[in-house]
């Protein structure tokens, strides 16, 4: 089985980049085995608004074929959330998915490969929460209602299950801005500042 391809943007820790007193999680994660996948856990408490959440390693290149046929599991209206890693997460206006997945997908570079920067697709309302989040080392987290449908979708691009997965959040790890790598990419704060135009009622006054 492949290795798992991770963004240009991102790496596992040597030893010399951290204090000692990690360098137990920094031989874990040189020994831990990354592949594509996911796992699911099955949400059985009827006061929660999801029926499962899963959690999909996906080759970096890929990210965004997988990403845009996940979005098909939030109805026609829905949100984007985003922020830079850290920091509280923004949440959009509720606005007709196809003009968000445009808006995402014309600032697709930055989004797949920037691990300083989050985001994702939500609905909410008082019986249902789905969401599909990429987290900064971009891999994808799902919270939702249908999980044959999500099975289904993992199966279309020949994501496997398992019961446990290695992520590379778990250990420590190093970023470098998209921007030192590729000098037409834009800036974390700027990806921000276009998400929060395109998105944010208030932004846009």
């Amino acid at each position: 089985m492949s290795s798992l391809e991770l963004p240009r943007t991102i790496r596992l820790a040597g030893k010399s980049e951290v204090p000692r007193a990690y360098w137990e999680s920094v031989d874990a994660g040189q020994a831990a085995t990354f592949v594509e996948g996911f796992v699911l856990s099955e949400v059985e408490d009827p006061k929660q608004l999801f029926r499962f959440y899963a959690e999909v390693n996906v080759n970096n290149s890929r990210l965004w074929a997988v990403l845009t046929d996940l979005a098909a599991m939030l109805p026609d209206a829905c949100a984007c959330i985003f922020g830079a890693s850290g920091d509280e997460v923004a949440y959009g206006d509720y606005q007709e998915k196809e003009f968000i997945t445009a808006v995402l997908d014309s600032l697709q570079k930055e989004l797949i490969q920037d691990c300083f920067l989050e985001f994702g697709l939500i609905y909410n309302d008082a019986a249902t929460l789905i969401e599909v989040y990429v987290a900064e080392s971009k891999f994808v987290k799902v919270w939702g209602v249908d999980r044959q449908h999500f099975e289904q979708l993992m199966k279309q691009h020949g994501i496997p299950a398992f019961e446990k997965m290695s992520f590379v959040d778990e250990f420590p790890k190093v970023r470098v801005p998209l921007t030192s790598l590729d000098t037409e990419a834009r800036s974390t704060e700027e990806m921000i500042a276009l998400l929060e135009k395109a998105f944010v009622s208030t932004a846009m006054e």
